[in-house]
């Protein structure tokens, strides 16, 4: 596989994983999916931001990389949000 045709694939992927992790804040049930989620969703936007630091700069000023990064960092934020507003 071409770094181009991966570049793509990780990229649309980072963002489809974040709006299902987005998904899972729906129920607080699903957080559990949600948490496992944004951890798959935060190595492939890493490794998309990683791609295009690496080979395509120039092309993109911001990858899809960083848009699948702040989706997938909305249940992790809920979570912290709801742990430390029911703490007391």
């Amino acid at each position: 596989m071409s770094h181009r045709a991966l570049y793509k694939l990780l990229g649309y992927l980072s963002i489809a994983i974040g709006i299902l992790a987005t998904l899972c804040i729906y129920r607080i049930q699903y957080m559990k999916f949600g948490i496992a989620l944004s951890i798959i969703g935060f190595i492939i936007s890493g490794t998309n931001i990683f791609l295009n630091s690496r080979y395509y700069y120039e092309e993109e000023k911001y990858p899809k990389g960083y848009w699948g990064m702040l989706l997938s960092s909305l249940p992790v934020l809920f979570l912290f949000f709801v742990v430390f507003k029911f703490k007391h």
